[in-house]
This record gives C-alpha cells, structure tokens and sequence, in this order.
C-alpha cells in the first residue's frame, strides 16, 4: 500500500505546512484558482436575484436596526403563506454571521453586488488551499493536491454557484477547514484539535447551518478511539458538542424571542415546496450535473478503497476518516431540495476517495490535465449549453 498511502502519518507531520505552502505545485495552483476564479466572474452570469435578496433585506435590516414585521401562520409554512420578510427572517437565524461578513464586504466596496463577489473570492481561495492541504497530508503527495484540489476549485455548483449570491461557500469554507483540523488530529492526537474545530464549526453554522456536517467525522474518529470505554467518549465528545450548539441555541432563542420563528417553520415550508416525479430520477440528473468527469475517478478510487482494505499498510484511522468524510455528506443528500447546491457537501469526501486512485498513478500526474480541463469546461457551459441541449427524455 505503499504506493497509495504513506505507512505512518507521523512522517507526514513533520512536514509543516508552510513546507507546503512553499511547493511549486502549490504555487501553480494557486495560478490555477486565479484563472478558475476569473473564467467564472467573467464568463458566468451575476445577479441579484431569488435567495439572494433575502440575505441583503436581512443585511439590510441589520444596518438599519430594523425590525421586521412578518406575519406567522397558525399553521405550517406554505407557499402560499411565506413571505418575503419571513424568508429575511430565516437568514438572520440561520447565517448571522454570514450577513454580518456580507455587509463589512458591501461596505468596502461600496454594493452588496461587489462586495458579496469579492467575498465568494476569497471563499473560494481559502476553502480551496484548504482542501489543498487536507489532500498533501493525507496522501503524503502535492501531486494529488494540486489534482483534487482542480476538481474542487473547478467544479460547476462552486463556479456556478459558490461564486454566485448564495450562502453555501462559507459553510463549505468552514467545513472543510474543520476536517483539516481532524486530521491533524489524528496525526497528533492533539485534542486541542479537535476544540479548535468546535468553534470553527459553531462560526460556520452560523454562516451557513452545511457547516454543522463536520461533527460528523469528529463524533466517528472519538467513537472509533472510545467505542470500548464510553464514559471516555462522552468526556471528549460532550465539551465538543456543547462548544458547537451553545451560539446556536442563543442565536435560535433570540430570533425566537424577536420574532417567534423557528427553524421548524422551514423545514416544513421544504417539505411543502418541493415535489418531484421522481426523486431518484432528480438525484441522477443533479449528480450527474454535479460530477460530470469527477465521478468515474471516484468510482475507480472506491475500487482501490475495497481492493486494499485489508492491506495493514492502510492506516486504519485514514480508513474510518475517508469514511466518516462521505458518510457527513448523507444529511445534505436527504434534505428534501433536491440540487447541486445542497449536495455539493459530497464533492470533498469523493474527491478524497479519487486520490486513491490519482496517487496510483501520481508519477503520470500530467495525465489527469486534460481530464481536468475537459471538467472546468463542462462547469463554466453546463448552464448556457449543456444542460440546455442535453435534455434527458426522464
């Protein structure tokens, strides 16, 4: 397994980050995400519009110290009962802090338009040397870095819509340098780790509620370590999760307060607007749009997951966190909206999975270059070409 993954994690956690931060492959990525970021707010359609609006009617009514007035129904929400102020509402409560960052970008630039592009920016930067440097760790290899981290930087929901007036790149942001934080501490077995990925996951929830997904592998690497001795999972897992839900509980009881909505009337309201003829029928065609090229190489990295699980050489622990990354994915795959936008929360753990198979084969790193380059392309014509004349009879 040599081949594939280093035999320990304690030769990789010498190499510091700023080793990594100093490789040419790093820095040829990061020209990569200069000219990714361009070709998508050049060539890619910006407007202000639908979900939008209610994140800057909120911004807004921050500024201004607004309150709004919305008009509850005595029942469920539904479409016919929702309005816009209560959507604004909803923004308040579940992405603060994303507003609050959205309103100091508006104020620097001078518009909500600018300042919400030049945040997604930096979003798209920073989650993408994130994930830059989960991959360089785990596969001990800056050439499967620099090639998963194209597939992340270059995928259609992140260029489409990460870079669009959505919420979502923050909490991809935050997720993914949480799980960064996990895996150092499993290289390390620091705990402190792990408390530092408590608060980035309580700041993230709070910019966009995908963030919360990252609990998941730090509940399954304590349970995987403590499933023999419980009382010492709950004294490592119990601090973590009260330092996660805490800011959330007082942000949901003073929104409560304000206003008396809950993020029950939401779920509700999704489950009332969103129908399809057939749901497995939309997640074909919304991971088929979300993947495109990347879901082949995943599906040769899950063949070399199953072919060397047995092998010693394959660290457990990497096992149990490549698992726990997709299996943190699943939440989002149930929520009852059915797009790239929500699933995207799989794209990271299925391109972790493809670095099996991309290190196979790290020495001919070159070749992944058209591949990648074919991906960027079907991202930035998926919406003005592809989607519009491939139109499946289902």
């Amino acid at each position: 397994m040599n081949d594939v993954v280093g035999v320990t994690t304690s030769s990789r956690a010498g190499n510091s980050i700023s080793t990594t931060l100093r490789q040419p492959f790093f820095v040829a990525y990061i020209s990569c995400l200069i000219v990714i970021a361009s070709l998508s707010l050049y060539l890619l359609p910006h407007v202000l519009q639908g979900d939008a609006i209610s994140y800057v009617d909120a911004a807004k009514a921050y500024a201004g110290n607004v309150h709004l007035n919305i008009d509850l129904p005595p029942g469920p929400l539904t479409r016919e009962t929702v309005t816009p102020e209560i959507v604004s509402v909803h923004r308040m409560l579940t992405s603060t802090l994303g507003i609050e960052i959205l309103r100091f970008f508006a104020w620097i630039t001078g518009s909500f338009e600018v300042g919400w592009l030049v945040m997604d920016t930096f979003l798209l930067f920073g989650g993408s040397i994130v994930l830059y440097l989960l991959l360089a760790r785990f596969y001990e290899s800056e050439s499967v870095a620099f090639i998963g981290g194209l597939f992340f930087a270059g995928n259609y929901s992140m260029l489409s819509q990460g870079m669009g007036y959505f919420m979502d790149i923050g909490g991809w942001f935050f997720y993914l340098l949480a799980l960064l934080l996990v895996y150092l501490y499993i290289e390390s077995s620091n705990y402190r780790m792990l408390v530092i990925a408590a608060l980035i996951i309580a700041c993230g929830g709070l910019f966009k509620e995908n963030a919360y997904m990252a609990c998941i592998p730090i509940g399954t690497i304590l349970l995987f370590q403590h499933y023999r001795t419980p009382l010492a999972f709950l004294a490592r897992s119990v601090p973590l999760a009260l330092i996660v839900i805490l800011p959330a509980v007082v942000q949901h009881i003073h929104i409560y307060r304000e206003y008396g909505y809950t993020y029950s009337y939401w779920v509700n309201l999704s489950q009332d607007f969103y129908e399809y003829d057939s749901v497995l029928v939309e997640y074909f065609k919304s991971f088929g749009s979300l993947l495109t090229l990347l879901a082949p190489l995943s599906l040769f990295g899950a063949y070399e997951f199953v072919r060397r699980f047995f092998d010693p050489s394959f660290g457990t622990k990497k096992q149990v966190f490549l698992v726990s990354v997709l299996i943190s994915a699943i939440p989002a795959a149930l929520w009852p909206a059915i797009t790239q936008r929500v699933l995207f929360l799989a794209v990271p753990g299925l391109i972790l999975l493809a670095g099996l198979f991309i290190k196979r084969f790290e020495r001919y790193w070159y070749a992944f270059l058209p591949v990648v380059i074919l991906y960027v392309l079907a991202a930035l014509t998926m919406d003005s070409f592809i989607l519009d004349y491939v139109n499946l009879p289902i």
